[in-house]
């Protein structure tokens, strides 16, 4: 075999799916930073888009949770008053707020679109406060609206992988 059978270099295609993942991946390792960070009016505005749908079905729900009773099914409107009574102190067990810690991996493009990219990555939100430490294990199954080199979330389902969520109470953050 000589040499010039030899390709080292990926594919054209291969090298923009890498650069789309990492584009991608960045996006979501932001995000999460926002949230921790507790800047969610910078995140509502920067990273949704205005037809944003939050969800997370009960932990009890198997297979597709459409038709399912869910823990969130907020809207843009929804969401932005939930914002609020957090940022507010208007939420008792996030006054004075918690410390979270999130960690984003498996991020993987489902499906490019065009006008959108199906996302999927797995995740773990680790919450502090009130002396309590709570761990929430899940996936994510994301629409992002393509908005120049950049994202914006337009479809947010957050699957918890827990039976119950007994042990940690009410869901007062944004996962």
């Amino acid at each position: 075999m000589t040499t010039d059978t030899i390709n080292t270099e990926p594919a054209v295609d291969e090298t923009a799916q890498m650069r789309l993942w990492h584009r991608v991946s960045q996006f979501l390792f932001r995000e999460a930073r926002l949230l921790d960070e507790w800047r969610l009016r910078e995140w509502y505005d920067e990273m949704l888009t205005d037809d944003i749908r939050y969800l997370v079905p009960a932990t009890d729900v198997r297979g597709e949770p459409a038709d399912a009773l869910g823990l969130i099914d907020d809207n843009a409107a929804r969401l932005r008053q939930r914002i609020e009574q957090i940022l507010n102190g208007e939420v008792w067990c996030e006054n004075p707020r918690s410390r979270t810690n999130r960690m984003i991996s498996n991020v993987e493009i489902v499906a490019d679109r065009g006008t959108h990219l199906d996302v999927a990555a797995n995740v773990v939100v680790y919450r502090f406060g009130h002396g309590r430490s709570d761990c929430y294990v899940g996936k994510f199954r994301l629409e992002l609206a393509v908005e120049g080199e950049s994202f914006r979330v337009r479809r947010r389902l957050v699957v918890l992988d827990h039976e119950s969520l007994y042990e940690h109470g009410k869901l007062s953050i944004i996962l």
